[in-house]
């Protein structure tokens, strides 16, 4: 069990592909950081005695349940939240696993993806963009939180009850942004007014976009998925990670964005019981 240094956490997302491996903002979010065996991720919060083990390897493959016993054994949490590409035991040692979610992680290959928006398989896509043009969105990218971006992550927070571990990542935004020189603002306006921004940020060949909040606003989330195609796409990235399904309607926007699921996702809660 190695703790990560800043230079460690740079080195180790750039090993990455897909948003479990984006260890600098997880390891403001969740606490301090660790890597097993040079293959698994874990972060451990002292003062809530939590325990999240990010189980998708960076480099080899080494026994899953194996690190999950010795991380157990060498922290001691009172709770440990997993996600893996598979399905863990209910009860493992003294913890037992009081809820389970099965969830997607969908990227845009984007050798694949048209910019130009040509053919009949664009054509909702075509639609879409050209109504947000028309409807006057501007993009500009940055890296400074504003007071209207604090405004939109109240908002986006007030909107519904979220899983336990999202509270985290909104509330270290700022902080991530202004640490680490890697994440980007997507900032987008409607008459000079900042109506949605998603944060983005780089892994090996993958861009991503961990997270997103917008008003309720026709095409936004389009507009900003197509910058976001076409500067991954100049910059030379391979991927563009949008993200987990979440729910059946961000699933939808997905897959007509042309993302398909890389990856399978399981996230178990287990308690000391």
């Amino acid at each position: 069990m190695k703790k990560l240094s800043d230079d460690d956490l740079l080195r180790y997302q750039r090993c990455g592909y897909f948003d479990e491996h984006l260890v600098t903002l997880y390891s403001l979010a969740y606490g301090e950081p660790y890597i097993y065996k040079d293959t698994y991720l874990l972060y451990y919060d002292p003062w809530s005695k939590t325990l999240w083990l990010t189980l998708f390897e960076l480099n080899g493959n080494e026994d899953k349940l194996e690190c999950v016993q010795d991380s157990l054994d060498e922290f001691k949490p009172s709770e440990l939240i997993t996600t893996s590409p598979e399905k863990l035991p209910l009860n493992i040692g003294s913890y037992g696993c009081g809820r389970i979610f099965f969830d997607k992680d969908y990227q845009i290959n984007l050798h694949k993806f048209d910019e130009y928006l040509r053919g009949s398989s664009y054509k909702s896509l075509r639609h879409r963009v050209n109504n947000a043009k028309k409807l006057g969105y501007t993009l500009a990218i940055g890296r400074d939180i504003t007071t209207a971006h604090s405004r939109l992550i109240t908002l986006h927070m007030m909107k519904r009850n979220y899983n336990a571990w999202d509270y985290p990542l909104y509330l270290k935004v700022n902080e991530y942004v202004k640490k680490f020189l890697s994440p980007r603002l997507f900032n987008i306006f409607l008459n000079d007014i900042l109506i949605g921004f998603d944060v983005v940020d780089v892994l090996n060949n993958t861009m991503t976009t961990p997270l997103g909040f917008y008003l309720d606003s026709p095409s936004l989330a389009d507009f900003a998925t197509y910058n976001e195609i076409m500067h991954a796409k100049t910059q030379g990235f391979e991927w563009l990670d949008i993200g987990w399904a979440c729910n059946p309607g961000l699933e939808e926007f997905k897959k007509k964005w042309m993302a398909t699921p890389r990856f399978n996702i399981v996230v178990q809660e287990y308690e000391l019981v």
